[in-house]
């Protein structure tokens, strides 16, 4: 019971799921569904990631990894 105390109170963040950015906002909203904007990354999409401090890490980790690879 404790760990799923510990789950509830444990602060989650709307991110980007591409690059772990807080940094989203609503592009479009409607009867369609909200669609969000990234402003680091420019990331368009209706997905976004409820991610606590750790979750976020690891999605910028990756981020960062396949941005590199990218660029050699």
């Amino acid at each position: 019971m404790k760990e799923e105390t510990a789950l509830i109170r444990e602060k989650l963040i709307e991110v980007c799921p591409v690059c772990g950015s807080a940094d989203i906002y609503y592009e479009v909203g409607g009867y369609a569904g909200t669609v969000y904007h990234c402003k680091e990354c420019g990331y368009i999409g209706a997905f976004v990631i409820e991610a606590n401090e750790e979750m976020i890490e690891k999605i910028r980790e990756k981020y960062e990894r396949e941005r590199e690879k990218g660029s050699k």
